[in-house]
């Protein structure tokens, strides 16, 4: 059992080795479904949530930190695919996301700028200027990247197996992923599957509390393991502290709330002369 996360050079048909690998496991295949889960669960549409991911971070972004439940709610989502297992993730930035998880197997597929822009063209029919638009595709998705999880996109380093599809087909780039696959390191344990779900329900907690339009701005603290979520943190109002509780409750995987929510009054105005 594993998990293989795939970040695909844009026309490095990263996209097709993952869906063949995950036909030859029987994993779960997820690319597009990421977005699509996240958006709905965002009540937003799917091209804004792709372009927040995939284009480069603005001023105003990097300053603000605007659009944290977008973010959140695409790790979360991310987080239960590698909870289940067996599911092999293209982009979205899930090689980054389950960069700590210790049992997922990282991939970068990518390919020389010239046949990309190739791949590209015979893809979407005559593309202007494709060798710079592959080219701006790198560069904004390098810069989010490194705004997100202050990572290189390109690092070899922050990968297990680095493929060029230029030099390798399907059938060779997916044999080498497999043959990859073997080494225990990146077998499931029940100790690391055990930290796959407490990750997935910490990520839950967070998106679920940075959407709710009550919670987002609370600032609570939690922690997650075993089913059993802490939360901590002070608010103004107790409808602001049962809500929090509410919320986390609710989720899939909760089994219990252990709620050290304290609420703080604000000071009375003093007496008038």
């Amino acid at each position: 059992m594993s998990i293989v996360t795939i970040s695909a050079a844009l026309g490095s048909a990263g996209d097709v080795v993952g869906q063949a690998l995950a036909e030859e496991l029987s994993y779960t295949f997820a690319d597009r479904e990421i977005i699509l889960k996240a958006a709905e669960r965002l009540g937003q549409g799917v091209a804004e949530l792709e372009q927040l991911l995939e284009s480069r971070p603005t001023l105003r972004e990097r300053l603000l930190e605007t659009r944290r439940d977008y973010l959140a709610a695409v790790e979360a989502v991310i987080w239960e695919f590698a909870a289940r297992d067996n599911v092999v993730l293209v982009g979205r930035g899930s090689t980054f996301v389950l960069q700590r998880l210790r049992h997922a197997f990282r991939v970068r597929v990518t390919a020389p700028l010239h046949v990309r822009a190739r791949r590209l063209e015979a893809v979407r029919g005559l593309v202007p200027d494709a060798e710079e638009v592959v080219a701006k595709s790198d560069r904004d998705w390098a810069a989010r990247i490194r705004h997100l999880y202050d990572a290189g996109l390109d690092d070899p380093l922050q990968y297990d197996l680095v493929l060029n599809t230029a030099r390798l087909d399907l059938p060779a780039a997916v044999a080498s992923i497999r043959a990859a696959l073997t080494a225990e390191r990146f077998h499931a344990t029940a100790t690391t599957l055990a930290e796959a779900r407490d990750r997935c329900l910490t990520a839950r907690v967070h998106a679920a509390l940075l959407c709710h339009p009550r919670t987002r701005e609370l600032g609570l603290f939690f922690s997650c393991r075993d089913g059993h979520v802490s939360l901590s943190g002070r608010v103004a109002r107790d409808d602001q502290r049962r809500v929090a509780e509410e919320v986390v409750q609710a989720l899939p995987g909760v089994d219990r709330v252990l709620s050290e929510v304290v609420v703080i009054l604000p000071p009375s105005a003093p007496p008038g002369p």
